[in-house]
């Protein structure tokens, strides 16, 4: 009897176990999530039935997405007999974000020749990690006693492996802004340019001989090939500058955007975007002054900031260094003032084919048929982004350009 009484018991404690298998629990979404560090977690729940009856869930754990590590939810379901069955959601919660590293001083620091570079300092901070400063290393040299334009590259690992990396840019120069007496000995009348540009496309003969501005680093046209170079002088800041990007962008076409200052200060975010669409963005000097009147010693030192203040603008906006293309306010150039530029590593380009764009409304026809008559080989053009009418224009021009079979380039590949 006893022996039949255990042997019952012992089927029911199997069924009573068994019971576990007949509980049926499903976690809903993924039962592995990854998640970035503060992004939302959804807690999606589970469900659970035992014989086709459902079963109430209870979980149990918390996700804080604000603290990187693994977290694991518990959801636990009980049959009517009592027995228990759960399942796991295991989330983790990583460093997807950079640290910061924030540059003290200015972005482009000038050094006399001979003397000592003092570096302006820099900090970093990481979400996770918190102060990295002293974990910041510092790659490129300095050579003071050797004039050039050296580059400082400042790069930082979380503990995470994200890293985070900006640049500093280092001129060394024989005494910051003197005047060099050799200056004197070149010619410093005020000329205007001009493209002498018929309308046959026979490629101009520009306002000033080829040859003799190639000693300046100086252009007005392209090589002799079936190229057109877009180039777009921003004076008056009232433009279609942003619209016209877009537009070129669309046509997977790239050109020059030579800027000033204040235009450039006020369309921080455009600028960045002109960028990274492809455009190049040139020196129109920061204020639009007319450089000529201070191409003398007494004027040097507006000379020259009037450049270089665009450098470090346009560093502190992009990251990057300036590509060295300068065009002159209004076009007023000399011979002096175009080996003032030169010498401090720019290229000038004229241009050689415009039309009186920059005061006048013109309709899209009458700007398309302007800029139709002008076309020629290595053509540079040199239009005023504020003109409704040339904005309106440039898709039926780029297309009737690629027809006559004619591409598009930038004029920082002239260097011939």
């Amino acid at each position: 009897m006893k022996k039949r009484i255990g042997w019952i018991l012992g089927i029911l404690w199997l069924f009573w176990i068994s019971t576990y298998f007949l509980v049926h629990i499903e976690v809903k979404g993924s039962q592995k999530i990854r998640l970035k560090l503060g992004e939302d977690y959804q807690e999606y729940g589970a469900v659970a039935s035992f014989l086709g009856h459902n079963l109430s869930v209870h979980f149990k754990g918390q996700v804080d997405t604000n603290r990187v590590g693994t977290y694991t939810i518990v959801y636990k379901a009980r049959n009517p007999l009592g027995i228990a069955r759960e399942k796991r959601r295991v989330v983790e919660v990583y460093d997807a974000l950079k640290p910061t590293i924030k540059l003290k001083g200015s972005l482009l620091v000038v050094v006399p020749l001979d003397a000592t570079y003092v570096e302006p300092g820099y900090e970093a901070i990481d979400l996770v990690d918190g102060d990295l400063t002293s974990k910041v290393k510092v790659e490129g040299a300095i050579d003071t006693k050797k004039e050039g334009l050296y580059e400082l590259v400042y790069h930082v690992q979380d503990s995470s492996g994200n890293e985070a990396l900006v640049k500093r840019l280092v001129r060394v120069q024989a005494k910051i802004l003197s005047y060099q007496a050799d200056y004197d000995k070149i010619d410093n009348t005020k000329n205007g340019w001009w493209t002498d540009n018929q309308f046959d496309q026979v490629r101009p003969r520009g306002g000033a001989d080829r040859e003799q501005l190639k000693q300046y680093s100086a252009y007005f046209l392209g090589p002799d090939d079936q190229t057109i170079y877009l180039t777009f002088d921003e004076g008056s800041g009232d433009t279609y500058l942003d619209e016209i990007a877009d537009l070129l962008a669309q046509h997977q076409v790239q050109a020059t955007f030579f800027l000033c200052g204040h235009f450039m200060d006020e369309h921080r975010e455009q600028v960045q975007k002109w960028v990274e669409q492809g455009h190049s963005i040139g020196n129109h000097t920061f204020h639009h002054r007319d450089t000529v009147s201070y191409a003398n010693e007494a004027g040097f030192f507006e000379f020259q900031r009037e450049i270089t203040d665009m450098e470090e603008l346009y560093q502190e906006i992009t990251g990057q260094p300036m590509e060295r293309l300068y065009r002159a306010p209004k076009g007023e150039w000399s011979y002096r003032t175009l080996k003032m530029v030169q010498d401090m590593g720019y290229r000038t380009y004229f241009w050689s084919a415009d039309y009186l764009d920059f005061d006048q409304t013109y309709s899209k026809e009458h700007a398309l048929e302007e800029m139709m008559k002008r076309y020629h080989n290595g053509a540079i053009y040199m239009l005023h982004p504020k003109q409704k009418g040339t904005y309106e224009a440039l898709p039926s021009f780029i297309e009737k350009m690629r027809q006559l079979g004619y591409q598009f380039g930038l004029v920082k590949d002239i260097s011939s």
